[in-house]
């Protein structure tokens, strides 16, 4: 027998698209402006409407190893339509039932599923009949379940396989690999989604008093992770909620870097420079210039005040060879 289920994974994305977006911050680490943009994903439910539907918990899926093994082999069908990149490790079915979309107005076939992803975030999934799946990171439905949870309602559907159940911990990792930074999660929140650039930040406060903000791509979606401490942010015009970045430092401008170029012995008279980016985990500015008398330029790693890594510079070829800094500058004819 068909049953309704008492909420969607439509409603996870509801949640977390009622939060407020950041202003839009440019950087040569992140050149994409992050737009205020909430229209939604690729759901087709009102809130009404999730709302509405009720469920039968004593007609879930049984949770049997060949239900298992359909599970998996649904999902990374689920996957692969999506464009989600996953080495699916295991997966479940959450829940069954018809739900009425409104782009129909009749009742189709919709299914939940949960999938791990092997030393990766896993995510919720779901199917409602021919239209287009939806797909949620597990660290999105963790957000949402907190906002539910702190609002004292029943949380929606969240990640509770063993490879998926300690999101805090793969946040950790994350935000290791990306900065080298340690950090034991206290709490997550989502800041920000941008339909546009197909990405969202998530803030993350430690408990140890740190603060970090993660921009991540959406799923199906090809975009690099960045992790940015709450300070690092603030130049950005992204102010953290959960932590204080303390002072932040003047927004890094052109005359910034030749200033900082000139105190470590550069003194000829810049003719052009170019922000290549910034180093991930010694936090020096790339930066490649061209001298008013010379034809070629060099590249140099920059710290400014407050960094203590040292300052380098090379010449073209061997940023090339050495670093993969590929020089662009040319003198003009």
């Amino acid at each position: 027998m068909k049953n309704r289920y008492e909420t969607s994974l439509s409603a996870v994305l509801w949640v977390a698209m009622a939060i407020c977006a950041i202003n839009s911050p440019v950087r040569a680490q992140n050149p994409n402006a992050v737009h205020q943009d909430n229209s939604g994903l690729n759901g087709s439910l009102s809130r009404e409407d999730l709302q509405k539907l009720s469920g039968d918990r004593k007609n879930e899926p049984k949770d049997t190893p060949e239900m298992r093994a359909k599970a998996k082999t649904q999902s990374v069908a689920l996957l692969e339509s999506l464009k989600i990149s996953c080495d699916a490790g295991d997966a479940k079915l959450i829940v069954a039932g018809t739900i009425r979309p409104k782009s129909t107005g009749k009742e189709v076939e919709a299914r939940v599923y949960e999938v791990a992803c092997n030393h990766a975030m896993g995510y919720l999934l779901e199917t409602q009949g021919k239209e287009t799946p939806i797909a949620v990171s597990c660290l999105s439905a963790e957000e949402a379940r907190a906002i539910d949870v702190a609002k004292g309602k029943e949380p929606a559907f969240f990640c509770k396989l063993p490879g998926n159940v300690d999101v805090y911990a793969l946040v950790a990792s994350m935000i290791v690999e990306s900065s080298g930074s340690e950090c034991t999660v206290g709490k997550l929140q989502l800041f920000s989604r941008s339909v546009s650039t197909h990405t969202e930040y998530s803030e993350v406060a430690c408990t140890d008093g740190k603060g970090f903000m993660l921009r991540m791509a959406q799923p199906g979606f090809d975009a690099k992770t960045v992790v940015m401490s709450c300070r690092e942010a603030a130049q950005q015009n992204i102010k953290c909620k959960l932590t204080d970045p303390g002072p932040v430092d003047a927004q890094v401008t052109t005359e910034t870097l030749k200033d900082a170029l000139a105190r470590n012995g550069v003194n000829c008279s810049i003719a052009q420079i170019r922000v290549v980016g910034q180093e991930q985990h010694l936090k020096r500015y790339v930066v490649e210039y061209l001298c008013a008398d010379q034809a070629t330029g060099k590249v140099a790693f920059v710290p400014l005040p407050g960094n203590t890594n040292p300052f380098e510079s090379e010449d073209c070829a061997a940023a090339l060879a050495d670093r993969d800094v590929a020089c662009s500058l040319a003198p003009p004819k």
